[in-house]
């Protein structure tokens, strides 16, 4: 290992050179030589180059953190999604479908500015302002029993004065007493001292390394920190509060002793009250990022108008949209039972013919299949979008509609309120009973687990374990659909027109209407729909 007053890089290539500057992306000294080339690469011209000799006795840079998921990846994406520093592997395998997902550099560029650095900074203070309350209160209640014996002390020696030689036992008798009292609460007030000192050190240590860092180091790393003391203080916060509840303030009193009997001087008492020093968190806040707030769609105006390749259409049913941005329409009827598939949501590419007519189309999320419905064959079947050819078909037993799909479950609706949940490869786990009202279209909200099912003029919220959240009562029956803030779509067929409905039920308002061409609406699906 290189010297701490030695360049790293000329060390490794076996030269001695004294170090001037410190690279905290890199975590390397350079000397006046390394420096200057560092500079000119362009991938390293963001790093953040300092003055060696601007650490003085701080420590080092702490290193950059690597996923604890996958140990051989660096840190480098922010997912705002989930709130969470991650890798490129984290974001391949659990963040395909974030929507918020941003590169580190990204994610800490106002970092120093952020309402996280201002939380941090802030609760820190609070809690070395708590922990110095603390100390000075344990050395105040010290000071305090202290007094009292004295002052005891002195009641003792007066009441000793009259009584003469009869109160010598007395007197050593109760002076043991107190004392023994005094030595049990110091031994409390100095156990808890100890421990009100032990947080103080640690915080006031975390405080000083994060200004270093605020002034000298790398946003990556300021980030990184910070995410850490979020920890660091719940968990100093929780000493606290356990030590304000074991904190008690004692007290000695003397009660002398009045009607000149020499059975005894008199009784020693305690009195305990809570301690004075009270500690209430602050509020932390989580905004980390000045990202935009997503807000509600306003409206919507007509964009493309798909021409189909055919005079035969005769029953669209169904509209969904794969990973790679292909269109999929379900033809319904039985003469020609057709999904038709676009690529880029406009140009025709092809089209797969069924044994029987295809109802509800759904995509896996993350995934390159897609699964739809046949209900004369009371099956479903699964779909490669990526070649698009029709792979294993599964029986599952009942007239089946509709069909919805999370990450890893797959939800079908049909006859008489009923709904099975199946896993990716079409096992069935569990069957919902929900009325007996046929259930024609469904979706699944993944943030509130709930399936919104659409029914003969009612629309329903269900929790995937059956129990019905609401039912609205809404014109006809057509599709639905869900945008990325699980407010709801949906058409009346009879009406020509699309409402939104908040996903707790409480609010729906019209978008679309037949001024804006919308004739007997009835699937509808969207792809990342947002503002």
């Amino acid at each position: 290992m290189a010297s701490a007053s030695l360049c790293d890089p000329c060390s490794e290539a076996d030269k001695s050179s004294t170090a001037t500057k410190y690279c905290s992306d890199c975590e390397e000294r350079l000397c006046t030589d390394c420096d200057e080339s560092h500079c000119r690469f362009k991938a390293f011209k963001s790093h953040h180059v300092i003055d060696l000799s601007s650490i003085g006795s701080n420590k080092l840079m702490p290193a950059i953190k690597n996923c604890n998921v996958h140990s051989e990846m660096l840190l480098d994406y922010y997912c705002t999604d989930h709130d969470i520093v991650c890798c490129r592997a984290c974001i391949s395998n659990e963040h395909r479908v974030c929507q918020n997902v941003l590169p580190l550099e990204l994610a800490s560029k106002d970092v120093k500015k952020s309402a996280l650095f201002n939380d941090v900074m802030e609760d820190m203070t609070h809690l070395i302002t708590t922990l110095n309350a603390l100390d000075n209160n344990r050395q105040s209640n010290l000071q305090s029993i202290e007094e009292s014996k004295s002052t005891i002390t002195k009641k003792i020696r007066a009441v000793k004065s009259k009584f003469l030689k009869q109160i010598d036992d007395l007197e050593r008798e109760l002076t043991t007493t107190l004392s023994s009292l005094q030595r049990k609460h110091e031994m409390e007030i100095n156990k808890q001292k100890q421990e009100i000192s032990q947080v103080l050190v640690n915080v006031i240590e975390n405080k000083n390394e994060m200004d270093f860092l605020r002034d000298h180091g790398s946003k990556n790393q300021l980030f990184i920190f910070l995410r850490q003391q979020v920890t660091n203080i719940h968990s100093a916060e929780a000493k606290i509060q356990q030590i304000v509840s074991d904190s008690q303030e004692f007290n000695i009193t003397f009660d002398e002793k009045k009607d000149g009997k020499l059975e005894s001087f008199g009784s020693l008492s305690e009195y305990v009250q809570p301690c004075q020093v009270q500690y209430k968190p602050k509020k932390f806040q989580q905004a980390q990022i000045k990202a935009e707030p997503m807000k509600n769609i306003q409206g919507f105006e007509k964009d493309t108008v798909l021409k189909f390749n055919t005079d035969m259409v005769k029953n669209l049913f169904s509209v969904s949209v794969t990973d790679n941005n292909k269109l999929l329409i379900t033809n319904a009827a039985s003469s020609d039972p057709i999904l038709y598939v676009y690529r880029d949501c406009k140009d025709y590419e092809t089209e797969i013919v069924f044994s029987s007519a295809p109802h509800c189309v759904a995509v896996i999320p993350g995934t390159d299949r897609a699964v739809i419905t046949l209900p004369i064959a009371k099956s479903i079947q699964f779909i490669n979008t990526t070649t698009m050819t029709k792979d294993n078909k599964v029986k599952v037993g009942f007239i089946c509609v509709c069909i919805t799909a999370g990450r890893d479950r797959i939800y079908v609706g049909g006859d008489y309120g009923t709904i099975k949940t199946l896993d990716t490869n079409g096992i069935i786990l569990k069957t919902i009973q929900q009325g007996f009202d046929n259930i024609l279209f469904i979706a699944y909200d993944d943030i509130h687990d709930h399936l919104i099912a659409r029914c003969h003029g009612k629309l329903l919220c269900i929790k995937v374990d059956g129990t019905l959240v609401y039912s609205k009562d809404v014109s006809g029956v057509a599709g639905l659909t869900l945008d990325r803030q699980r407010n709801i779509y949906f058409g009346g067929f009879n009406t020509n027109i699309i409402q939104r409905m908040s996903t707790d039920g409480d609010n729906c308002e019209e978008m679309l209407n037949k001024d804006n061409d919308i004739d007997r609406p009835y699937a509808s699906t969207c792809k990342n729909l947002k503002t």
